[in-house]
């Protein structure tokens, strides 16, 4: 089973208006979306697309928490979500402006987000979801992506990696300081964008060889696996025993970002359960990520396997 952590997640609001905003002015969309939102839950959308158990893990509170997990309960998705006390507040909206370019048919959208700050958490959720997690086993994989709770207590994430059994493959897509915290507990997976690696060794790094030592870095404080994703350029693995595999992306129609990262991290996964193979999980995690991009949303299986034959 793989499990998803989405800490902070949210029911997003997508509305699509035929042209760009005015500000201090009446705007109108043309149409809308509901979607539950956050890295976690996309990751346990995609591998739900890709035939693979999941359940969805984290933190809900009030009506928009009960309508998120309906709403992953409706598409097939299993759920194990802590609902936060009532006077916590509730699961955040976060609200996405999907404004068409010029020459959308060729670019797609451009989105701007407004995002809450969703519901406080307490030391006793915290204790609630750690029970939870002592429960996998070493047949599991447990994603932890996305960002915490702004209010949530400071050693969170220490205290969900300690709770993690011993086999439990952990794969963590965070940034800054807690990915840090995260790389003494071994995660079997950590997933980098370049721009994230830039950022984290306060340098640009143009060439492969100067991505591949930053990787490295990571490895030895303690990731196994190291994914570095580069956009239009595809990505690079390193794996556990220090071999270097590369997968250019292929070419095609960009109509947006969203969910790229998490489609790729899925895919990664599924590549993995099915092969046990580095080379072979990292062309199909960047043919999910690909997919994702062409699509302008989370892919399903046909358009992954689409894209897989021309990675």
């Amino acid at each position: 089973m793989v499990y998803t952590l989405t800490l902070n997640p949210s029911l997003d609001y997508v509305m699509y208006p035929s042209a760009y905003l005015k500000k201090g002015g009446t705007n109108r969309s043309d149409r809308e979306e509901l979607r539950a939102g956050g890295k976690g839950i996309n990751v346990s959308v995609v591998l739900k697309n890709l035939d693979v158990p999941t359940r969805a893990l984290g933190f809900i509170a009030g009506a928009t928490g009960d309508e998120i997990e309906g709403t992953l309960r409706s598409i097939g998705i299993r759920t194990g979500f802590i609902m936060l006390p009532y006077k916590n507040g509730i699961s955040r909206i976060n609200v996405k402006i999907r404004t068409p370019f010029d020459d959308a048919a060729e670019r797609g959208y451009e989105e701007t987000e407004l995002n809450a700050a969703g519901p406080l958490v307490e030391d006793e959720s915290v204790d609630e979801l750690c029970e939870k997690i002592e429960k996998l086993t070493d047949e599991d994989f447990l994603v932890i992506a996305g960002s915490m709770p702004a209010k949530s207590p400071e050693d969170t994430l220490e205290r969900i990696l300690k709770a993690v059994p011993e086999g439990v493959k952990v794969v963590v897509d965070m940034t800054g300081d807690r990915l840090g915290k995260a790389l003494k507990y071994k995660p079997f997976l950590i997933k980098p964008n370049l721009e994230e690696l830039c950022q984290a060794s306060g340098k640009e790094l143009k060439s492969i060889e100067d991505i591949t030592k930053e990787a490295e870095k990571l490895h030895k404080e303690g990731a196994e696996n190291v994914i570095v994703s580069m956009g239009a350029d595809g990505a690079l693995l390193l794996d556990k025993n220090g071999e270097v595999h590369k997968c250019k992306a292929p070419a095609g129609k960009a109509l947006g970002a969203f969910g790229a990262g998490d489609s790729m991290t899925a895919g990664f996964i599924k590549g993995f359960l099915d092969e046990h193979d580095p080379g072979y999980a990292l062309k199909l995690g960047v043919a999910a990520g690909s997919a994702a991009v062409f699509e302008g949303k989370l892919p399903e299986y046909e358009e992954i396997m689409k894209v897989f034959d021309e990675v």
